[in-house]
């Protein structure tokens, strides 16, 4: 049997609907050297008869664990499986645009060198509104040393600078060899940002497509939404002992768990991270901003994300006088993201968002679904 190019795998819970969107923009694209593998996390059975929808296509396979896996052990089994030279992980709660495999084909066989590692922009559908908003049409491909983005994402905690698999492709024998050096590829709490990390210490250099292929949806059921707002759910689910071994501050915030597995992983391996440092002042600035934005929220448990307020503030207390004062004095300075925060998390932040993204959105002025959305005839695939 002739190895695929891609194997795409789409790791899923109890999310039918999304599913048949996500597996629909894979099988209607127009290049055909590619395997899809569904990954049934224990779900349900309205999972496995959304699959059944599509059985019979030749690039479609389906696997189901024994039992329901957190989210990191699921991502481990599932990508394993795949038999393609590059795997792409794709979540159940995106799809890709029309076209998009065949760009990332052709731009990693033009390269000169043996691309390990190759990530694409990437955009949302608004679904209460439907429309496409974030899209990004550069041309030019460009070619980003691992070390300097590893960096850069050190000082920023942008997680949008990260190869993460849903928005990437990678080797699969670049995966086994990290594997076989710390034992997986997907490590908690955030399989999508430590696998990143990994695949960026493991290569000397990635290839970026500076064009939206990809597109979210379902927001209010992302994993990382649910843990930011309201419980600790998921960090329960991972059974860590200590998950936040290398922080300070020991409590589910973004910037803390994210950090967090950043120094994880350089604990773990040395290649392309020795030169790694945090800057402390600007972690508890920034999880200071957080939650104060996070706070606000409608959909936000606030009696929790007070109980993690008091938890910042009684870990600021146990560093010296100095250092406190120099952290208030840099939240004062970064009043404006304080403010920004604020209004992003209030209903007229919802209002603004929402006449931003109609004015972003192409077209601007028709309700698109999400196959239209993302390029797709979707009439005449559903009469085949």
């Amino acid at each position: 049997m002739k190895q695929p190019f891609f194997s795409i795998i789409i790791p899923t819970k109890n999310r039918p609907e999304l599913l048949r969107d996500a597996i629909s923009s894979v099988l209607l694209q127009d290049f055909d050297d590619y395997e899809l593998i569904v990954s049934d996390n224990f779900n349900d059975e309205r999972t496995r008869k959304t699959v059944d929808e599509f059985r019979g296509d030749k690039h479609l396979s389906y696997i189901r664990t024994e039992k329901e896996m957190n989210m990191p052990d699921h991502w481990e089994f599932a990508t394993q499986k795949a038999n393609g030279l590059y795997v792409m992980v794709f979540t159940d709660r995106s799809f890709l645009r029309q076209g998009s495999l065949r760009d990332i084909y052709t731009s990693i066989s033009k390269a000169k060198e043996e691309v390990a590692v190759c990530f694409w922009d990437y955009g949302h559908y608004d679904e209460k509104r439907k429309i496409l908003f974030g899209e990004n049409e550069k041309k030019k491909v460009e070619f980003i040393k691992s070390k300097d983005l590893i960096k850069n994402y050190s000082k920023t905690i942008e997680f949008k600078l990260l190869p993460v698999p849903h928005r990437s492709c990678y080797r699969f024998d670049v995966a086994q060899k990290i594997r076989q050096n710390v034992g997986r590829l997907c490590w908690p709490v955030c399989p999508d940002g430590t696998s990143a990390l990994l695949l960026l210490a493991h290569s000397n250099f990635i290839m970026h497509i500076p064009r939206s292929l990809f597109f979210f949806q379902g927001e209010a059921v992302s994993n990382g939404n649910q843990a930011k707002f309201n419980s600790t759910t998921y960090f329960s689910s991972l059974n860590i002992k200590n998950p936040y071994q290398f922080v300070p501050i020991k409590a589910p915030i973004t910037h803390s768990v994210l950090i967090n597995d950043l120094l994880k992983i350089k604990n773990l391996v040395k290649e392309n991270l020795e030169d790694i440092k945090i800057d402390w002042i600007f972690y508890f600035t920034s999880c200071y901003i957080e939650l104060r934005g996070t706070i606000t929220r409608p959909d936000a448990d606030k009696k929790f994300q007070f109980e993690l307020l008091k938890e910042w503030k009684k870990t600021l207390l146990t560093y010296d006088e100095k250092f406190q004062k120099t952290v208030w004095k840099g939240i004062r300075r970064r009043y404006k993201e304080i403010i920004k925060s604020y209004v992003r998390s209030s209903f007229a932040g919802e209002f603004l968002a929402g006449i931003k993204r109609f004015f972003q959105g192409k077209p601007t002025f028709k309700r698109l679904s999400v196959l239209e959305a993302g390029g797709f005839d979707y009439k005449v695939f559903k009469k085949n």
